[in-house]
């Protein structure tokens, strides 16, 4: 299942800040097990690192980033889907971006915490919670 990730849910996940820490961690191991494709963008690991080194230090945050980059696969964006984006009804241009890159590349769904960007979930693109997923599984 090829899943873009938003930056929340790695967030939440590094820096163990989810309220159900242990399903987060288990729906990562899916990831690790392959049952997930993982796709992020690379303005999700810039702003990754950006909060992972205040919160862990430059070395800490290096290291994260590796084991980020080894996971995850990286979707390109483009004019077409920063234009999109502006056109589209999103009230989040980042999420707006991230939607239709997802889109573009055929993505099977969307993996965030952020509720203003779950209500955008389609059939074409659903975009649920790592639990939500990890009931779908």
């Amino acid at each position: 299942m090829k899943i873009f990730f938003d930056v929340n849910v790695i967030l939440d996940f590094f820096l163990e800040r989810s309220p159900d820490q242990d399903r987060l961690n288990e729906f990562f191991l899916k990831l690790e097990e392959r049952k997930i494709h993982g796709f992020i963008s690379i303005s999700v690991l810039q702003t990754c690192c950006y909060y992972l080194e205040l919160a862990k230090g430059l070395e800490v945050t290096k290291e994260i980033a590796g084991v980020i980059a080894k996971r995850f696969d990286f979707l390109e964006g483009s004019k077409y889907e920063v234009l999109s984006a502006i056109e589209s009804d999103f009230d989040d241009l980042e999420d707006a971006i991230h939607y239709f890159i997802a889109i573009n590349s055929e993505m099977e769904g969307i993996v965030t915490n952020d509720q203003k960007f779950l209500r955008h979930s389609k059939p074409q693109l659903p975009i649920l919670t790592p639990i939500q997923f990890l009931e779908r599984l």
